[in-house]
């Protein structure tokens, strides 16, 4: 997380639990106004009214803290489907009641009893049931604000994650087209047409030309924000791969393992640029052997799991783990504002020689006819 949006999540939480607490103070401000007036009706002398009230008022305030440990089961559920939620919310409501009626119980006839208790248990069962089911809406009304914050917190929470995913997606975007595609990289490409071009080699020079269009174009003709099919992403990485090839040769081999019925996964745009070209960059080019880049895509578990990884031993030293950094802190940071906790990138050196580095996201599917 970035230290801006670790500093909006602080600054978010105050404002929310004041959101909740006033909503729980003003359900049972309602609910002792409510049960206040309902005695009023009945005769009661004022002194005895005084008395009712205070003890009434002692269970609010219990009730207020039994409310807050609702919240917060209810809260420690989100990832929960909302079916499983609500449900989970009819049971506290009905385990809420029950506690207030031992609470009313013991206030109002054991700790601090209005006098002596004179219905037998048949006609207190009775009463019981009958405020219970009263007071059982006050819960329910509980349970239902709870849960309406905690939705609206969620959508606050992914429409600033998408501001900043699509402001971060435009600096990875400007990134790659300064740093990826650079002038080092054009000049290469450009060196290696030139080359071609006077070998008269004029198949290999025509299809460097039309990789590099190609590739060019499918980098700018998208909204850096837009997520893409898993096929579009694989068809713009074996262009710039194909660039490389030509300049490379035998030194570079590619392998792609992606089934069809992935195809239509959805990814964030130019997610598996920066790892491909580490790949190239501090494996094809850092030895004389032939390297094989592979990308391969899975399905587990609900996840999409996408993995550049090369087999390349170079034979000259590593560069120091620093640099290579840049690159792969942009994708991790371009993964958690858009899926936070659930996007992950895992990379490392690979045992026996090379580099793999692996994404998981949820998997989301293209939409018919978009």
């Amino acid at each position: 997380m970035t230290a801006r949006s670790a500093d909006t999540t602080a600054a978010e939480r105050h404002p929310l639990f004041d959101r909740y607490l006033a909503a729980n103070l003003a359900v049972w401000g309602i609910t002792y106004v409510g049960t206040s007036v309902r005695s009023l009706g009945m005769g009661t002398p004022l002194a005895k009214l005084l008395g009712l009230g205070a003890r009434r008022a002692v269970v609010t305030l219990i009730c207020v803290g039994l409310c807050m440990l609702i919240q917060r089961v209810l809260l420690a559920t989100g990832a929960w489907s909302w079916t499983r939620r609500f449900l989970l919310s009819a049971g506290l409501s009905l385990a809420g009641v029950v506690g207030w009626t031992l609470i009313n119980h013991l206030i109002f006839y054991i700790l601090w009893p209005v006098g002596p208790m004179d219905e037998g248990w048949n006609e207190v069962a009775l009463s019981w049931a009958y405020n219970g089911s009263v007071m059982i809406w006050s819960f329910i009304a509980w349970c239902a604000i709870v849960l309406a914050l905690s939705y609206d917190s969620e959508a606050r929470q992914q429409s600033l994650r998408l501001v900043e995913a699509q402001a971060l997606a435009a600096e990875s975007q400007n990134q790659m087209l300064r740093n990826q595609i650079n002038p080092h990289f054009l000049f290469n490409t450009l060196n290696a047409l030139s080359s071609l071009i006077l070998q008269k080699d004029v198949e290999r020079a025509e299809r460097m030309v039309l990789s590099l269009s190609n590739f060019l174009r499918a980098s700018l003709e998208k909204a850096p924000s837009d997520k893409i099919a898993l096929a579009d992403e694989l068809t713009v990485q074996r262009q710039y791969l194909a660039i490389e090839q030509e300049r490379f040769g035998d030194r570079l081999v590619f392998r792609e393992t992606a089934p069809m019925s992935l195809g239509d996964a959805l990814v964030p745009g130019l997610i598996l640029q920066p790892l491909i070209e580490n790949a190239v960059k501090y494996g094809v080019a850092r030895t004389t052997r032939p390297v094989t880049i592979e990308i391969k895509a899975q399905a587990l578990d609900g996840a999409l799991m996408l993995t550049v990884r090369d087999d390349a031993v170079p034979d000259i030293a590593q560069t120091p783990a620093a640099a290579l950094g840049v690159g792969l802190e942009n994708v991790r940071r371009r993964l958690q504002v858009l899926y936070g906790e659930a996007g992950v990138l895992a990379c490392g050196p690979r045992e026996g020689g090379g580099f793999a580095a692996t994404i998981e996201l949820p998997l989301e599917r293209l939409e018919r006819g978009a």
